[in-house]
């Protein structure tokens, strides 16, 4: 009897024991977990820690940083410099969440930063209006360093910007400065401006045409204007042109925190999605016309530098660009030329 009893007593306290096996496992890993969490933000705030003092700044706030005031004043860059020049600075930082913005204005401290220190700022920031503009990085201007700069590069040099290349187009841009002048001396005797001359329309202008002269082989996308002016179509191109100008590498947040990119604060995206279609609305129809021009043999003798890009080969005989490219390559040539 007591060693039934015995028996049943043991089996009880078995089954209590394993019965607290889940409950035990549990309670190790809420405790690993908790170590583990420790450690990562020991870990975290060591090596955000900086190594060597850090240039003056504005007090940031706890976690969030800067971003309050560069969302407050606006234009950004302007605020910025505005904030050095109060502290009597030329280097200073802004903190934004976990990232230093260090903007820099002497330049002594340029020079230093550029030549001392060129493998590490050589690069190309990697930032939102770069890669919308470059259909993602595709150009050479706005590539970082990589296996697609190093190849567009190459052919920029060899293909475009080399002397016989410019010595080819001579003649096209002197064609459109005769053509800026009968323009100004048209306008001088319109009775309906007084003689008066828009220079910055003439300017801008005189620009578009050159570029579309030299990369299209001619001066209007339309008819243009009576006078010589420009047409719709040329000044809605220009204007788009230099809003990708004016957007290039401007302040944006989600270039600092990329989660924020589908948010566009800033409204910037916006801008230049609306500028790019633009501009490729205009392009695209006398890309692609050429190329086919150029693929059912109606063509045979280079006139532009769109004939150059389309031309180009391989060492295997292929089309050395992708239509993507050359289309990417035209869009970003056009506001840097």
């Amino acid at each position: 009897m007591n060693c039934t009893s015995g028996l049943r007593v043991d089996s009880s306290l078995r089954f209590t024991s394993m019965s607290c096996i889940p409950y035990f496992s549990g309670f190790m890993a809420l405790v690993l977990l908790v170590f583990t969490m420790g450690k990562w933000i020991m870990i975290c705030l060591k090596n955000n820690k900086p190594r060597f003092p850090l240039p003056p700044g504005p007090k940031p706030l706890p976690f969030f940083g800067c971003i309050f005031q560069m969302l407050r004043n606006r234009p950004t860059h302007r605020w910025i410099y505005k904030v050095m020049d109060d502290m009597n600075t030329e280097i200073a930082c802004f903190r934004i969440f976990g990232v230093h913005i260090i903007p820099v204005t002497s330049p002594e401290l340029a020079r230093e930063f550029f030549k001392k220190h060129d493998s590490i700022f050589s690069n190309r920031p990697v930032c939102m209006s770069a890669e919308l503009s470059s259909e993602g990085f595709l150009t050479t201007g706005l590539s970082p360093l990589g296996d697609q700069y190093k190849k567009m590069k190459r052919m920029i040099v060899s293909s475009v910007l080399s002397p016989a290349k410019h010595q080819w187009l001579h003649s096209k841009r002197a064609e459109e400065a005769d053509h800026l002048v009968n323009y100004v001396y048209n306008q001088c005797k319109d009775d309906a401006t007084s003689g008066l001359v828009d220079i910055r329309l003439a300017t801008r202008h005189y620009l578009g045409n050159v570029i579309r002269k030299m990369i299209f082989n001619k001066r209007f996308f339309g008819k243009g204007m009576e006078d010589g002016g420009p047409g719709a179509e040329e000044v809605e191109h220009v204007n788009a042109l230099f809003k990708l100008l004016a957007y290039m590498y401007a302040f944006s947040l989600s270039d600092y925190m990329p989660w924020m990119k589908i948010f566009d604060f800033d409204g910037h995206r916006k801008v230049l999605t609306m500028a790019i279609a633009c501009v490729r609305r205009l392009h695209d129809p006398e890309i692609e016309k050429r190329i086919k021009t150029w693929e059912s043999g109606l063509k045979n003798e280079e006139e532009d530098l769109l004939d150059v890009l389309i031309r180009l080969k391989d060492n295997k005989g292929r089309p050395l660009l992708t239509t993507e490219e050359i289309r990417a390559q035209i869009t970003v040539r056009n506001p840097l030329s």
